[in-house]
């Protein structure tokens, strides 16, 4: 039963149109993740269904007879505020009923002089705004906040300790109070990007509360192991529209590629042709001078687009990197202390050249500060922690501190090629998409997605040796996520990646170094072999485990499957697979 009706909607911002056709349905209890690359108007089509932006053209159906909670990426902490304070701060549809109630209360208390019925109206307008905000739950909200404070383990002691007083981990706690109190009771619920700032653990405790939630989702996110725990539809924004995939985002991948294959091999027959006719178009322009047929002809042949792979849009390379010694870091019985309290207790490693190295941690263990000390900025308070002779550390903050605010993006990057042309520095940039006008933006006008390609596209000027890089996936997209792993998996020098990319952490490292309590210990392998090793279950990929054991093609899902090819079947899509499995051309297997 469909819930809601997303149709032809249409969103223009100036001369800027964001969306222009796009359509889906949401059933109810569905989960659905929206994605596409950054700027192409994933948050403002959330906007759009919870009534904060109107629509050019196009309609929602259906908002009328439902309850609907909306949680924006954009959530932080205010230092002084109490943790119960915090928890209590209206957020969603309450939260705009809160300060739609706040902005009436002023206008009465400055309606003096206004006319008779000017003030009715607005005395009308209040008496329903406090009535919605009533009815909403608003009244009462601070026994649910304190409900939810004790679900994410906190205690009523706790309760008044100021945000600022809070450790990592709590503070990560606190952010998700104002989800739980969103997703309570709505039929749905609007995500964007709820899995910014969270640690790993926390990430998949909301993993496991999302998957129980009885109502429907729409999520943006750019966190791949929760599209594919979560959702069970994925809806792509591109160039303006839309296009549905049922499954997980590991199925969307497998179908998208399909059709790449497709529209590649389409494209390969179509330019045959195009040959053909641009031969003949030439020969009768030359004999028979026939220019008008000749023009309408060539345009129509030149709008043939070649198809576009968007795992490969974003071409990265690292550089090559430069020799180093064997042991690239060693570290021998470090400490690192602050005012008297231990960051880090005793730690004993070793890091070799070559090695790939996932740090990991909760929110304040320590990973930033030992990543200071690696870098030369600290000190430890005793123990040797030793840097290989010769190696050179090319270092990417999450925060991008290293970037200029005044900066233009040329001149950011002139900094580190002093004598390159503009046409060069211009070429440069084109590979991170800042084209024409764009290279003249400034830093502080640059979107958290832009300033992350400019610091990559900075690191990749240098030839070092020992990468270190602090979330670097952070604010990318899901195509861009793809393309910076495929760049560090070439990439011959050693590197150390601070990261809650579980995704990144699976494809890219092979150790883990988990920092908690002032402990470091050392896992060999991914992180998908530090949880067996840690005693937990397995990461989910949405579904069980089939082998092909003979190659076929699926011809009602357009896909051919190669024999010993491994696929994950989500629950909601066995139907699609019942003949395969029930001939033996797919088997499950363990996993």
């Amino acid at each position: 039963m469909s819930l809601i009706s997303v149709r032809a909607i249409g969103k223009s911002f100036g001369s800027q149109t964001v969306l222009a056709d796009v359509g889906f349905e949401v059933s109810g209890g569905e989960k659905i993740g929206l994605i596409g690359q950054n700027g192409t108007g994933k948050t403002t089509l959330l906007n759009i269904i919870y009534g904060l932006e109107g629509v050019d053209t196009g309609e929602l159906i259906g908002l009328d007879d439902i309850t609907i909670g909306y949680l924006t990426q954009h959530s932080d902490l205010e230092e002084g505020k109490t943790l119960l304070e915090t928890a209590l701060r209206p957020t969603g549809h309450l939260g705009s009923l809160a300060k739609k109630v706040a902005y009436l209360e002023q206008k009465l208390e400055a309606s003096k002089g206004l006319e008779p019925d000017v003030v009715e109206q607005i005395s009308r307008d209040y008496a329903k705004a406090l009535e919605d905000f009533a009815s909403s739950g608003g009244y009462g909200h601070p026994s649910k906040a304190e409900a939810a404070l004790e679900m994410l383990g906190f205690t009523k002691r706790n309760f008044q300790t100021k945000v600022g007083n809070l450790s990592g981990g709590e503070r990560t706690k606190a952010r998700l109070v104002n989800l739980i109190l969103e997703a309570e009771g709505v039929d749905l619920l609007l995500l964007d990007e709820p899995t910014n700032h969270l640690d790993i653990e926390t990430t998949e405790w909301l993993e496991d509360y999302l998957a129980k939630l009885p109502g429907a989702i729409v999520m943006v996110s750019h966190d791949r192991y929760l599209l594919d725990k979560i959702v069970t539809k994925v809806v792509e924004i591109e160039a303006g529209g839309s296009a549905i995939y049922g499954g997980n985002y590991s199925d969307f991948l497998e179908k998208k590629a399909f059709e790449f294959e497709s529209q590649q091999s389409r494209y390969k027959k179509q330019q045959k042709e195009v040959r053909r006719q641009k031969e003949m178009i030439e020969f009768m322009h030359r004999i028979y001078r026939f220019k008008s047929i000749h023009k309408t002809q060539q345009k129509k042949l030149d709008k043939i687009d070649r198809p576009m792979d968007h795992a490969q849009k974003l071409k990265l390379n690292f550089g090559k990197a430069e020799k180093s010694g064997k042991d690239t870091v060693d570290a021998k019985a470090v400490v690192k202390e602050f005012d008297g309290r231990t960051i880090i207790g005793k730690c004993d490693f070793r890091i070799e050249k070559g090695d790939r190295v996932g740090l990991i941690g909760p929110n304040g263990s320590g990973k930033t500060t030992l990543i200071r000390m690696l870098m030369g900025e600290l000190k430890p308070t005793s123990g040797q922690l030793k840097v290989s002779k010769g190696t050179t550390i090319g270092y990417y903050a999450q925060d991008q501190d290293g970037l200029i605010r005044s900066n233009t993006v040329i001149q950011e990057i002139r900094k580190e090629k002093k004598d390159a042309s503009e046409e060069w520095v211009r070429t440069f940039l084109g590979k991170f998409f800042f084209r024409g006008k764009d290279v003249y933006k400034k830093v502080f006008a640059l979107s958290g997605g832009e300033r992350a390609r400019l610091a990559i596209a900075k690191l990749l000027l240098a030839n070092h040796n020992l990468l270190i890089l602090d979330e670097p996936t952070n604010y990318l997209d899901l195509y861009a996520k793809a393309s910076v792993e495929s760049a560090l998996l070439d990439y011959e020098g050693t590197t150390i990646i601070i990261s809650h990319d579980r995704a990144l952490l699976d494809n890219v490292v092979d150790n883990i170094f988990e920092l908690s309590d002032g402990a470091l210990k050392t896992y060999a392998g991914n992180y998908s072999s530090y949880r067996k090793q840690k005693g937990k279950a397995g990461l989910s990929k949405g579904g069980d485990l089939y082998e092909v054991t003979k190659t076929f093609t699926d011809w009602k899902q357009k896909k051919k499957f190669k024999q010993g090819q491994k696929i994950r079947i989500p629950e909601g899509e066995m139907a699609n697979y019942e003949w395969a499995i029930e001939n033996k051309f797919i088997v499950k297997r363990k996993g």
